[in-house]
């Protein structure tokens, strides 16, 4: 098992400007810390034969020079940007567990490679493990801190890693700083508040306007406060890993009237409803917009989220109204910024209590419940072969790592259902964990074999 660091830096790096991490990038990364619920991204590979683990070190040390290749340097000033900065190369031989376990254990080694430590600050931010199962199979899985990437800034590096493509590096690391850069770094946090301002002085305007308009709505009675239980005992959110073969998904989607992501989102308002994530005859989605701008994004987070309400009845039978909904509410969220948007530039100005508070405040009183539908799209053939040959079977899931069970149930629990298509399917990730009704794997498990059987749709699961 090895956990993995990321890039090198070379010899004329102090000469470099130093990278200061977006407003959605550091937003992220407070709410990591304030709240301590640490969320990642991981990418499970399944293999029915043996690995060629050089083939997977060379990925790795490709990995160790892309995309992922940096750490979050918080900022000097008290008021200025955190800074990305190039990790250390990983040392170690990639290695694989010694002992083989039985393919019954697949589901809860893959829960604990999420447990494995992560600090988006000192290292690593990210670990790539490998597991042999004694029918044969192989298992490799790469655990991705939210703070440094998303789901598609996870599966751009997993490309560029396969091409054998690297990327220079961001900035020093820790080790090579000397009080000459730090001089130099101060002086560009300077800079970059001096830069800032106007868009802060926007912001202020912004926040002063929609506390101004949401004055009529103080008087609105509040959501029920939601009864906490005394439990520290941390939980692991289950989670169920299906394929579906995308000319039968598509099919179905043809037959209802709809494309292949309106029918991922009924799909989603259907799991919201069998969890009883309901307000209203409502479900509320929580859809991931991508705002990159080609592939040469640098940030580690570039989506912003739109909300979809959807009726109870309206995931059933024709989905045409649905996905014109969708479309116009996918467009608007593209062409407009949204305001949260607009209030990101005072992010390095908001106190870490206040920042822990708003966001206990956030997910202490999610009303509506809302449910996550993320899609990542089509996928390159590339991120299948990590290791030369194809994966028999691959995942993708965006989850939070293990909390206390007192915590998530005061949130009232939480849902995503994540997607990506490879050639030949679309693979779905489920992850949920709704007191009373979805607790442990085996409750979701048999949850999405009904789900999919509603829809006429059969599917593979990952540990099949």
């Amino acid at each position: 098992m090895t956990m993995t660091h990321a890039m090198s830096h070379p010899e004329n790096a102090s000469s470099m400007s130093p990278p200061f991490v977006s407003f959605a990038d550091q937003s992220i990364y407070l709410a990591h810390t304030s709240l301590g619920q640490h969320a990642v991204i991981q990418v499970l590979w399944r293999y029915l034969r043996p690995v060629d683990l050089d083939a997977l070190t060379r990925f790795r040390d490709n990995l160790a020079h892309g995309h992922l290749a940096r750490l979050i340097r918080p900022a000097l000033l008290p008021f200025g940007r955190h800074q990305w900065v190039s990790a250390p190369p990983p040392t170690a031989a990639l290695a694989v567990a010694e002992a083989p376990l039985a393919p019954e254990a697949m589901r809860a080694w893959a829960d604990a490679q999420v447990e494995l430590p992560l600090d988006p600050v000192r290292g690593p931010a990210w670990t790539l493990t490998v597991q042999t199962f004694t029918d044969g199979s192989t298992v490799v899985s790469l655990v991705v801190s939210h703070c440094i990437a998303d789901g598609l800034t996870t599966a751009i590096a997993v490309r560029e890693a396969v091409r054998g493509e690297r990327r220079p590096p961001v900035s020093p690391a820790w080790s090579v700083w000397s009080a000459h850069r730090a001089a130099t770094t101060l002086r560009a946090e300077l800079q970059c508040i001096v830069r800032d301002a106007p868009a802060t002085l926007r912001a202020l305007a912004q926040l002063a306007r929609t506390a101004y308009a949401s004055r009529a709505r103080c008087n609105t009675p509040a959501a029920s406060p939601v009864a906490t239980i005394a439990d520290d005992r941390t939980v692991v959110f289950p989670s169920a890993f299906i394929r579906v073969p995308t000319s039968v998904w598509d099919a179905r989607a043809r037959s209802l009237g709809a494309s292949r992501l309106t029918l991922l989102t009924a799909v989603t308002a259907a799991f919201a409803e069998a969890l009883g994530r309901v307000r209203d005859d409502d479900v509320t989605l929580l859809i991931p917009v991508n705002q990159r701008e080609g592939l040469s994004h640098t940030g580690g987070n570039g989506v912003a989220l739109t909300t979809l309400k959807v009726r109870v009845d309206e995931p059933r039978g024709r989905l045409h109204t649905l996905q014109r909904r969708l479309r116009a509410t996918l467009l608007r969220t593209r062409r407009e910024p949204n305001r949260l948007a607009t209030l990101l530039p005072l992010v390095p100005f908001v106190p870490k209590r206040a920042f822990s508070a708003a966001g206990h405040l956030a997910l202490g009183a999610l009303a509506d419940l809302p449910v996550t539908c993320s899609s990542l799209g089509d996928l390159p053939k590339d991120v299948l072969q990590i290791e030369g040959g194809a994966a028999d079977r691959i995942c993708f899931r965006g989850i939070d790592r293990p909390v206390a069970r007192r915590a998530i149930e005061a949130r009232q629990g939480v849902a995503t259902l994540f997607a990506g298509a490879v050639p030949g399917f679309l693979n779905l990730s489920f992850v949920t964990y709704q007191p009373g009704v979805v607790t442990e794997p085996q409750h979701l498990r048999a949850l999405v074999e009904r789900l999919l059987a509603d829809y006429e749709l059969v599917g593979e699961f990952f540990d099949a």
